[in-house]
């Protein structure tokens, strides 16, 4: 696949100003470049991206290979915990101080020392041979 160009926006002598549409990666939003033709398929349909992104590309091949995937979210929490019990896997939501508030920031998967955390906006990755793993979010990009 080719790469995607990055036009830069352009300031116009008369101060107004021209972009060009960027496309943002369907898995964790990052910015990949300009849009163009391969971004849309037959049907109008906006085209699966998270290849070409190199904080998602991993995940895509996981995927390849067979593996679950979620993204961890507020909203999620509870489908992937009743995920992990359903392979009889402990699972609980992680807790940490928050400007001095006790708040619910992941979840926790496994008990002991082996267990995995999942922070929000982290991908919680269940393998084919039962094993769970967490693909860490992305750092901002500023």
């Amino acid at each position: 696949m080719t790469a995607r160009t990055n036009t830069p926006d352009v300031r116009n002598p008369d101060g107004s100003l021209t972009i060009r549409m960027k496309r943002a990666c369907n898995g964790c939003g990052q910015t990949l470049g300009d849009v163009d033709d391969r971004d849309v398929d037959e049907h109008g349909n906006l085209t699966d991206v998270r290849g070409e992104c190199p904080a998602c590309r991993p995940l895509v091949e996981l995927e390849a290979a067979g593996c679950k995937t979620w993204r961890l979210t507020v909203r999620s929490i509870g489908r992937i915990d009743d995920a992990v019990d359903q392979d009889g896997i402990y699972a609980k939501g992680y807790w940490e101080d928050v400007d001095g508030k006790l708040t619910v920031t992941g979840l926790r998967i496994g008990s002991g020392p082996d267990r995995i955390v999942a922070k929000f906006g982290d991908w919680v990755v269940r393998h084919p041979k039962g094993q769970w793993s967490v693909h860490k979010a992305p750092e901002p990009v500023s």
